[in-house]
């Protein structure tokens, strides 16, 4: 365990058992106890991987949050995070999903990537021409954001992270290859819910460039000694503000020059 760890490795058992109930039976949870809170980022990420390990879904790619700057220093974080996204969990649109899947529904808009070949772990960091060559298609995506806890937008940072960043769904558009784009950072984006716009924003949102994203992403994962596997999919942080759904609410995102994508969340 890290020296920056304050649980034991049995605290973090118990942190990730007591989420993996709450997903379980659908109930949402106020806290974690204090003994077995997460205090420090080595804990959350610990616990997040205890999460996804207990979840028995087979990964499909990694999503990235708090990839905008301003979101960062609001909450304290000197970079990004990552966790890992579930098959089960992956949609192309148009996706009509469950809405008693999400104790509650929260749309982001972002960039997604499939990648075309590894990136291995290595000893000298990847730069961004190497994981521009990398992938093989850019997607306009949809992320629904889903917590296990209440109020979740006031929980702790390191409580979201335990929670596998609150991961609910990701739903992807049709891919162009990264030649075909222009500059990602000019794309503009907007969501709507029922047809009623609820944010804009761009790719320059997300550190300036949703591949900037993707390297931090490649990186993270080298020095983890993970890598990236080719044919996995990755998204990169909100381009816009979070939007509010609710069961029977039909949701799109437009990426300007290079598609959209499009949720049904099904009442019942």
């Amino acid at each position: 365990m890290s020296t920056n760890a304050s649980l034991t490795t049995e605290q973090q058992h118990e942190a990730a058992a007591r989420i993996l109930q709450g997903r379980r039976t659908g109930q949402v949870m106020d806290g974690l106890p204090a003994h077995c809170k997460p205090g420090t980022l080595d804990d959350a990420l610990a616990i997040r991987d205890l999460v996804f390990e207990g979840l028995n879904d087979a990964p499909a790619g990694w999503f990235v949050g708090c990839s905008n700057p301003a979101i960062q220093r609001q909450l304290g974080l000197p970079e990004p995070y990552c966790a890992r996204l579930g098959a089960s969990t992956v949609h192309p649109s148009p996706a009509g999903l469950p809405a008693r899947r999400f104790p509650s529904i929260t749309l982001e808009v972002e960039f997604a990537f499939t990648l075309g070949h590894g990136l291995p772990p290595r000893d000298a960091p990847y730069s961004k021409d190497e994981v521009g060559a990398a992938i093989a298609l850019v997607h306009p995506a949809i992320e629904v954001v889903t917590s296990h806890f209440a109020d979740w937008t006031h929980q702790s940072i390191y409580n979201i992270i335990a929670d596998n960043g609150t991961d609910g769904a990701l739903v992807f558009g049709a891919g162009k290859p990264l030649a075909d784009t222009g500059p990602l950072s000019d794309v503009h984006t907007t969501v709507s819910v029922n047809d009623v716009i609820g944010a804009k924003g761009s790719g320059a949102d997300v550190l300036g460039d949703p591949l900037n994203v993707m390297v931090w992403l490649a990186n993270r994962c080298r020095e983890d000694g993970i890598g990236l596997e080719a044919g996995k999919i990755h998204n990169t942080g909100s381009t816009t503000a979070m939007v509010l759904a609710k069961p029977g609410d039909t949701c799109r995102a437009v990426f300007e020059g290079l598609g959209d994508v499009e949720i049904t969340f099904e009442p019942g």
